[in-house]
């Protein structure tokens, strides 16, 4: 029976760049909540300080209306129930800026930690996500262990800090009731935003933290097994054994249509035994073309067929040596083996005692010169 649930210690290779776009596809990133949290705690208190001042005394000017009408028991005039009205867009204008700084905040963080990407692979319906035993096996498992610990320990270390902050400000609370109610006001939120200061800063360090662990954790889970990284390249890059079948098929298909290709051919040039190569020229063409090639048993055959059909067969080692090298099958000579060339076929067309490609016609034949080709 194959193994289909290795445990976590057989998973030794690291994912692959399929397996992780997988991962993505379903939704399953390295996202931590905490990043947000703090992108978006650090997004409204710069937002708060920088409106701080608008906004206290647009509320300042309220209160005083409000209170005044308050005062003066004129709760059912028609300017109480303006006023009223008033309050409500004030507070919709001073909470809403806040807010919106708060949504591109979290769309921020988002893109920060998993880029621009977008799937409805989570919200597609999946009916274990409402089975209460599944619930109770994600809270009471490795995963939801790992996210309670961590969410007491955060906040016991930012009670710590609180702590730890107050007692340092408790000489100078004692002292406040001997300065004015403006020194008061002032010192409160001057304390406030240096405490907000220390509490964010302490957060910050523990997104830094959980961001790290939600990679490692993530790298972790995307790990294959060799059996898995196996199966993925078969399933990605076809099976070798199939791949190489097809190759061979492949490699048939060309030696035989180059095969049938030789009793076209004008001339097999050799080295005189170990290489051959058929050239085929005709009126019209704009060079001669290699039609087939090759070495060892593939050049025998080649000599083979070309004595069964009369193909002329001229030794010139250089010239053998160089087209088979640097010359693929189908494609035309090189203007440098011109020359070279050109000896064996007029050589080729006197041992015929067939007329040139330009029609006129040939003397009597002379062997083609073992031409040096570089």
């Amino acid at each position: 029976m194959a193994q289909s649930d290795e445990s976590n210690d057989e998973r030794t290779e690291t994912a692959t760049p399929y397996r992780r776009e997988e991962f993505r596809k379903q939704g399953t990133v390295a996202m931590s909540r905490e990043v947000l949290s703090v992108l978006m705690m650090a997004s409204v208190g710069f937002s708060v300080f920088v409106h701080s001042k608008g906004m206290l005394a647009q509320f300042s000017l309220l209160a005083q209306q409000f209170f005044g009408f308050v005062i003066r028991g004129e709760f059912g005039k028609p300017q109480f129930l303006e006023l009223r009205w008033d309050i409500v867009k004030s507070l919709t204008w001073m909470v809403f800026p806040i807010l919106a700084v708060a949504m591109v905040a979290g769309v921020v963080s988002s893109v920060m930690q998993v880029g621009f990407y977008m799937t409805g692979e989570p919200l597609a319906p999946n009916l274990d996500r409402i089975n209460p035993l599944n619930g109770l096996k994600r809270m009471f498992s490795s995963q939801g262990l790992v996210e309670v610990a961590k969410a007491l320990i955060k906040i016991a270390i930012a009670s710590w800090v609180v702590w730890k902050f107050l007692k340092a400000e408790t000489p100078s609370v004692g002292v406040l009731y001997q300065q004015s109610t403006l020194q008061i006001v002032t010192y409160t939120l001057h304390t406030m935003g240096r405490l907000f200061v220390s509490l964010l800063t302490f957060l910050a360090v523990i997104a830094g933290l959980d961001y790290a662990f939600q990679k490692y954790s993530l790298e972790k889970k995307m790990k294959m097994t060799r059996r898995e990284a196996k199966d993925e390249f078969k399933l990605r890059e076809g099976d070798p054994l199939i791949k190489s079948r097809i190759r061979n098929i492949q490699r048939k298909m060309a030696s035989r249509r180059m095969m049938e290709a030789i009793p076209k051919a004008t001339v097999i040039i050799t080295n005189p035994t170990h290489l051959a190569v058929a050239l085929q020229y005709d009126v019209g063409m704009q060079a001669p073309r290699v039609t087939a090639k090759g070495s060892g048993f593939v050049a025998d055959k080649i000599r083979e067929i070309a004595r069964e059909n009369r193909i002329p067969i001229v030794e010139n080692k250089p010239l053998a040596r160089n087209m088979f090298k640097n010359i693929q099958i189908g494609h035309l000579i090189p203007k440098e083996l011109y020359k070279a060339v050109a000896e064996v076929l007029s050589y080729v067309y006197k041992l015929r005692g067939l007329t040139r490609p330009d029609g006129q016609p040939q003397t009597s034949p002379q062997g083609p010169r073992q031409t040096q080709v570089s």
